[in-house]
C-alpha cells in the first residue's frame, strides 16, 4: 500500500480544519472548531517569572515562524478550594498570561467583541475553569450563536498579582507597589485592541464583561485611566468595585511576608520571597468564599498611577470611564456556599452580629429566624445574599447612573435549574454564567434530556441582551421583553427568567433599605448636577478646601445639626459647630447632611 497517500490526506485534513492569522508579535494558527475558528493560549504578555514576578506585565518577545495555539495555557499558581472551601488543591504554572479567542468569520471586521474576565476572589480561577461537568467560560456556542467574537483572559491571582511590599516600592520609578494583576487585565485589553481587527473584531465594540471577582474587576477598571478607551461597554455579574486604600494593602503585604521572613531588610525579603515556588507562594492561602461569608483576601490599591481614589469617590466625581453599563445579581447568591444545615439560633446570632441594635426589629420582620431548619436557611441565604449583592448593585448603579449620561441596564436573575434536584438552591452564584455562554446543555446535570425548553429559552434570552448590549450599548432587541433603562428614582430592572419581565421597579427595596441603614449609607448625589444641594439655608466655603471648612446659615443658626459620610455612605461624624476641621482626613469627596429643625440640606464637598 502506498503509504504517501494517507499522509497527504492526514495533512490536508490538519491544513483545511486550521487558520492562520497575524498578530503584532507573529502568526498564530488556530483550529475550526465547527463553524467556529478557535484560538487557544495566545500569549499577550512575556511570562511574568523570575526578575519579573511582582513586575508590571511586559509584551511578549517577537517569534518566528507559526505558532500554535490550540490548547489552554496552564492556570494562574493558586490553591483552589472547592464550592464548600472544605478541601483544595494547588496548582498552576506563573508562565499563564494567555488570553482565547472564539470567532465565527476573520474577516469582515464590524462583530461586538466581548472580553471575559473569569472570578475567584482574585486568588484562584482561569479561562478552562471546569464546573458542572464543562468548561464554563468555552466560547464556542456564544460565538457562533451571537455572531460575535469572544475572548477570555487570565491574570495574575493573590499574592503574586496583588502584593504590595515597601521592598517592592524601590523597584518602581513610581515608588509604589501592587496591581499587577489590574495591569495584566489592561495589557490584555490593549492587545485586544491592537490585534482584535485580524479576527473579525470591532475595536469600537468591545465590551468587558465578569462575574463575582471578575465583576470587581470590571468595575474597578471602570475607575482607572489607564484603562481609558480600552472598552465601550462593561457589564458587572454578581459584584460591585473595591479597591484597598493603598496603606491598607502595604500592611497586609507587609504582614503576609512575614509569615515567610522576617530576616534582613526589605529589599533582602523581597530577594528571599523571590527564591520560592509559587506553590509555596501561595500554600497558605484560605477560601474565598466560607460560610456563605466573601472573604476578598486579595484586592488593588490606592497607588496614584493604576487607580487615583476607591470606586465611590471616583464615580461621585464623575471622572471616570464613562460607558453603558449592565450591572446585575441573582435570587439566591450564596445558596451554596451557605453552611448545609442552618437552625434558626444561626439565623438569630447572625443578624445579631452584622445588625445595629436599632435596626434588629426590622431584621426580624424582613428575615425570620424560622420556625425550623428549612425557614432558617431560606433566611440565612437572604441575609448574605441581600446585604452582599443585592445591596452593592443597587448602590453601584444609582451612582454610576447618576454620574454619567451613558445607559444603566440592571438585572436580577432568578431562573432556577430545571433538574428537580438542583432546585432548591435556587439561582446561585454564577449560575447565570453557564446561560450567558450557553454552556448549560454540556453540563452534566443540563444536557440531553436534562436540558428543557426553561433552560434553552433563558440561554437564548441572556445570550441576546449581552450580544446586543455588546453590540450596541443597550439589550433590548426583537423578540425580547423590553429592559428598562436604569433610573436612581425608580431602580427599574430586568428579571431574567424563562419568560424576562422588564416591568418590575423597586427590587428588595426595604430589605436593601434596611442594609443601608445598617452602614449608614448615603446615596451618591449627581455630580452631573449642582455641587451642593441647598437652595434654602445654608452656603458651604471654601469648596474645595484644604483643612477647615465654614458652614454659613442665611438665616438663624440654632438647633443645627451636621453629620459627615465619605462616598462609601460612611458616618464619620456628626457636629454643632459651623465649622469643621478635616485636617486628619484624606483628600476626596465629602457629603455633608444638614438639619435644623424640620429642614435637612446636602452639600457636596471636596477636600484637596
Amino acid at each position: 500500500m502506498n503509504k504517501v497517500l494517507p499522509l497527504l490526506f492526514l495533512f490536508f485534513i490538519s491544513q483545511t480544519n486550521s487558520q492562520t492569522v497575524n498578530t503584532q508579535f507573529g502568526t498564530i494558527q488556530g483550529s475550526l472548531n465547527g463553524t467556529v475558528y478557535q484560538f487557544l493560549g495566545i500569549p499577550f504578555a512575556k511570562p511574568p517569572i523570575n526578575d519579573l514576578r511582582w513586575k508590571a506585565p511586559q509584551n511578549p518577545v517577537n517569534w518566528t515562524g507559526i505558532l500554535t495555539t490550540n490548547a489552554f495555557s496552564p492556570v494562574c499558581p493558586q490553591k483552589n478550594f472547592d464550592t464548600g472551601g472544605s478541601s483544595s488543591t494547588i496548582e498552576g504554572n506563573e508562565d499563564c498570561l494567555y488570553l482565547n479567542i472564539w470567532t465565527p468569520n476573520l474577516t469582515n471586521t464590524t462583530k461586538p467583541v466581548m472580553v471575559f474576565i473569569h472570578g475567584g476572589g482574585n486568588q484562584q480561577g482561569s479561562t478552562s475553569e471546569v464546573n458542572g461537568g464543562t468548561q464554563m467560560f468555552f466560547g464556542k456556542n456564544l460565538a457562533d450563536r451571537g455572531n460575535a467574537v469572544i475572548v477570555t483572559i487570565q491574570y495574575r491571582l493573590g499574592p503574586l498579582g496583588f502584593l504590595v511590599h515597601p521592598g517592592l516600592e524601590t523597584e518602581n520609578v513610581n515608588n509604589v507597589s501592587g496591581n499587577y494583576a489590574v495591569m495584566d487585565q489592561i495589557l490584555a485589553l490593549r492587545w485586544i485592541q491592537n490585534n482584535i481587527a485580524n479576527f473579525g473584531g470591532d475595536v469600537n465594540k468591545i465590551m468587558i464583561f465578569g462575574e463575582s471577582a471578575g465583576g470587581i474587576n470590571v468595575g474597578n477598571l471602570l475607575t482607572s485611566p489607564l484603562a481609558a478607551n480600552l472598552f465601550q461597554r462593561a457589564c458587572i455579574e454578581s459584584a460591585a468595585p473595591v479597591i484597598n486604600n493603598y496603606s491598607t494593602g502595604r500592611n497586609l503585604g507587609i504582614d503576609y511576608v512575614n509569615t515567610y521572613t522576617t530576616t534582613g531588610t526589605d529589599t533582602d525579603k523581597i530577594a528571599y520571597m523571590r527564591s520560592l515556588t509559587s506553590d509555596q507562594l501561595v500554600a497558605n492561602e484560605t477560601a474565598p468564599l466560607s460560610g456563605g461569608a466573601v472573604g476578598l483576601n486579595w484586592l488593588p490599591v490606592v497607588d496614584n498611577v493604576v487607580f487615583n481614589s476607591v470606586p465611590s469617590a471616583q464615580f461621585q466625581s464623575g471622572n471616570f470611564n464613562k460607558v453603558p453599563l449592565i450591572i446585575g445579581s441573582n435570587s439566591e447568591e450564596m445558596s451554596i456556599s451557605a453552611p448545609e444545615t442552618v437552625t434558626p439560633l444561626m439565623v438569630t446570632l447572625l443578624k445579631n452580629s452584622i445588625v445595629p441594635t436599632a435596626l434588629l426589629p426590622q431584621a426580624n420582620s424582613l428575615y425570620p429566624s424560622g420556625a425550623d431548619n428549612t425557614t432558617a436557611k431560606q433566611s440565612y441565604i437572604g441575609i448574605l445574599t441581600d446585604s452582599q449583592f443585592t445591596a452593592s448593585t443597587r448602590r453601584t448603579a444609582q451612582c454610576v447612573s447618576s454620574n454619567q449620561t451613558e445607559p444603566v441596564w440592571r438585572y436580577f436573575f432568578t431562573h432556577k435549574h430545571t433538574v428537580s434536584i438542583l432546585q432548591p438552591l435556587g439561582s446561585y452564584h454564577g449560575m447565570e454564567l453557564f446561560y450567558v455562554f450557553n454552556n448549560w446543555e454540556n453540563a452534566t446535570l443540563g444536557s440531553g434530556p436534562l436540558f428543557h425548553n426553561e433552560d434553552e429559552q433563558v440561554q437564548d434570552a441572556m445570550l441576546s441582551y449581552w450580544v446586543n448590549f455588546a453590540n450596541t450599548g443597550n439589550p433590548n432587541g426583537t423578540g425580547l421583553a423590553t429592559w428598562p433603562q436604569y433610573n436612581a428614582a425608580t431602580d427599574c430592572y430586568v428579571e431574567i427568567k424563562a419568560t424576562p419581565d422588564g416591568t418590575q421597579c423597586g427590587l428588595r427595596t426595604a430589605k436593601t433599605d434596611l442594609w443601608d441603614a445598617a452602614i449608614n449609607y448615603t446615596p451618591c448625589t449627581s455630580s452631573l448636577s449642582v455641587v451642593e444641594n441647598n437652595d434654602t439655608m445654608f452656603t458651604v466655603f471654601p469648596n474645595p478646601l484644604n483643612d477647615i471648612v465654614n458652614i454659613i446659615p442665611k438665616g438663624t443658626t440654632d438647633s443645627i445639626e451636621i453629620s459627615v459620610f465619605d462616598l462609601t455612605g460612611k458616618k464619620l461624624f456628626t457636629s454643632t459647630e459651623l465649622q469643621l476641621d478635616f485636617s486628619n482626613y484624606s483628600s476626596g469627596i465629602y457629603t455633608l447632611k444638614i438639619n435644623q429643625g424640620n429642614t435637612t440640606s446636602t452639600a457636596k464637598i471636596i477636600k484637596k
